[in-house]
């Protein structure tokens, strides 16, 4: 519990399908995949916010998906989880439908978080998002105490999530193969970097 692991490799290489098949949205053509019966994964994508409730607030939509927040402070307990993803205070009762792309999106991390799982996966995160937001959701995940699986080209949600190296792991994806990097993302990032240059100079 609590490994960070980023996925990278180029566009194309089935990043995404890596996820599915983590998450059990996939099955395995040959050999198998083993997971815990007992285990719980949550996942987001850039179409989850299609699933929101739009003419509901922020507040009652994540109240009526965890009635069992119920209580004297049901609803100063919501609107706590949907600060800590950066959703300013007046969104919070404003119907869904009239909130910007990265404000839907902070809904749906805020509703992730409450489900009180055992691994996030995360498929291009912050598509939506200014640097601010990404920061809240960095700090966000800091406080998740499950694992996190991320997909992003962008590096700075990557570079936040893998500060800590002795809990996180980066996997490479490339011609159908799964490697783990030997070093840290910044590593990665600076082999990356001279493979480019090479090719410049060649």
């Amino acid at each position: 519990m609590g490994t960070r692991v980023a996925i990278v490799g180029p566009n194309g290489v089935r990043k995404s399908t890596l996820l599915n098949l983590l998450a059990g949205d996939f099955q395995p053509v040959q050999g198998e995949s083993r997971r815990s019966q007992k285990l719980r994964i949550g996942r987001y994508s850039q179409n989850f916010v299609d699933l929101l409730t739009m003419d509901e607030t922020p507040v009652l939509y994540l109240l009526r998906l965890y009635a069992d927040q119920e209580g004297p402070s049901k609803q100063e307990t919501v609107r706590v989880k949907l600060g800590k993803f950066g959703l300013p205070s007046h969104n919070h009762v404003t119907p869904i439908v009239k909130l910007s792309g990265g404000q839907k999106a902070r809904v749906v991390f805020t509703a992730i978080s409450m489900a009180k799982l055992h691994i996030l996966v995360l498929d291009e995160p912050t598509n939506y998002l200014d640097m601010q937001s990404i920061d809240a959701l960095a700090d966000a995940l800091d406080e998740f105490s499950g694992g996190v699986v991320l997909v992003r080209h962008d590096s700075r949600l990557i570079s936040r999530m893998c500060e800590d190296e002795e809990r996180s792991e980066i996997w490479v994806v490339d011609n159908g193969v799964v490697k783990r990097y030997p070093g840290s993302f910044e590593e990665y990032k600076a082999e990356l970097q001279r493979e480019i240059r090479a090719e410049v100079d060649e």
